[in-house]
């Protein structure tokens, strides 16, 4: 079961990188308990929309990424410090498939995923041609191996 705090930050980074449209590249964010991160920082609680009983866990996004396709170059160098608790990536893929008439069908879909230390983990997918919030297809694992490659990135 996927716990409401990593659905609903799920659901801030997708509505974050959706926010910019399409034809992105991969996004990377370090995910943090924001109670932790307000007492290591306390400049930033100006910065936040709300408190940690409103805002459980903070995204940070990673500037400077090197533009990559493959997802297994991209991770394979990073590493978090102990005070990042997790991480989180937005991605866009082109997904074929057969359709009934057995011609390929071709969908662009955005992943979103976020991993904490402890594996929990909570996707997201928005499909090009339903762009909205209401369509996201929310679930723990829906990409086989990107959360065992983004917990790795966190060990």
């Amino acid at each position: 079961m996927i716990s409401p705090v990593l659905e609903q930050t799920v659901r801030d980074v997708d509505h974050h990188v959706a926010a910019a449209g399409w034809d992105q590249p991969t996004r990377l964010f370090a995910v943090a308990e924001t109670a932790a991160l307000l007492q290591r920082e306390p400049a930033l609680a100006s910065q936040l929309s709300g408190g940690p009983e409103d805002q459980p866990l903070t995204t940070i996004e990673q500037d400077g990424l090197p533009a990559a396709d493959d997802l297994d170059e991209l991770l394979g160098g990073i590493t978090w410090p102990d005070s990042v608790d997790g991480v989180a990536i937005s991605t866009e893929r082109v997904m074929v498939s057969p359709d009934p008439t057995g011609q390929q069908s071709r969908h662009e879909l955005r992943i979103t995923m976020v991993v904490l230390r402890d594996g929990s983990r909570c996707t997201a997918l928005r499909l090009r041609e339903h762009d909205d919030d209401a369509s996201l297809v929310i679930g723990e694992d829906l990409v086989t191996g990107l959360g065992e490659l983004l917990l790795s990135t966190l060990t």
